[in-house]
């Protein structure tokens, strides 16, 4: 068959699994055949499929039925940049990288900053590729994903930039003795008895990282109480928060004395809730 009308096919295989199924059809034959975006076009008129590749292709079908894709392929796109990802962490998505946009935007060159809930590293190491001579402190709960940031640091030449640290949020000496002059974090902010309802593919990502407490809200609690004492004075915290929030975190900050801001995504929905020290 024809790799064009290979295409077609292996779109009409995974449009049950997908609602982007040219996306993850295109993304699919890039990884098993080796190729760059720039080479795919003509690949689809010239190129040639052989049966190993074919082969590799209906194992990964065959497993897309269960599985996201990032997963099976262990790379997910962020920031322009290809992240290694496993079943031990989130998977990135297109609307962290409005936080990671403000993050950004307002780090100074040689900033440290800490990135709690840091998952696959993704937004720490995006931003210290795109500042100067910044450095980060990624901190998690989960040994895998820590694994998993390591080896995106690596991936990125970040190991001298970027430190990985087991920790627990609520434990009693979580950042002690650290100060920065910025906070992020995307942490778990999915009410528990709404989990179960969402789709297959949210469900194969690591409960732990989804699950804000009754109200979604359990995190962000923390986070507020704690943060603004490890912040420098004119330092920030940039958090990612669910589409219906920003009225909850206004009231969180408010109870608190402290000043925010919000951010919508690509789609328009309240995203990022900036606070300023």
């Amino acid at each position: 068959m024809r790799p064009d009308a290979y295409f077609r096919e292996l779109q009409k295989r995974l449009s049950p699994y997908t609602e982007d199924a040219s996306y993850e059809a295109r993304t699919i034959l890039e990884s098993v055949c080796g190729l760059d975006y720039r080479a795919f076009s003509l690949f689809l008129i010239n190129g040639n499929l052989t049966e190993e590749a074919c082969r590799k292709i209906d194992e990964i079908v065959s497993r897309r039925e269960k599985e996201p894709l990032a997963y099976i392929l262990e790379e997910s796109w962020f920031y322009g940049l290809s992240f290694y990802v496993t079943k031990d962490c989130l998977i990135p998505q297109a609307d962290t990288e409005i936080v990671t946009e403000k993050l950004i935007s307002k780090l100074q060159k040689g900033a440290r900053f800490a990135d709690i809930c840091t998952g696959s590293g993704c937004i720490a190491l995006a931003a210290l590729l795109k500042t100067e001579k910044t450095t980060a402190v990624g901190y998690d709960l989960s040994e895998g994903a820590l694994a998993v940031a390591k080896e995106n640091a690596k991936r990125f030449d970040m190991t001298a930039r970027f430190t990985a640290v087991h920790a627990d949020v609520f434990a009693e000496d979580f950042l002690d003795g650290e100060m920065f002059d910025a906070i992020v974090s995307n942490p778990p902010y999915i009410e528990t008895d709404v989990i179960p309802t969402l789709s297959y593919e949210v469900q194969a990502e690591p409960h732990m990282a989804l699950d804000g407490g009754h109200d979604g809200l359990r995190f962000y609690r923390r986070l507020l109480d704690i943060c603004p004492s490890h912040i420098r004075k004119g330092g920030f915290l940039v958090l990612e928060i669910g589409y219906d929030q920003w009225g909850a975190l206004a009231s969180l900050c408010d109870k608190r004395g402290l000043k925010c801001e919000f951010y919508c995504d690509f789609g328009g929905n309240t995203r990022v809730c900036v606070v300023s020290l």
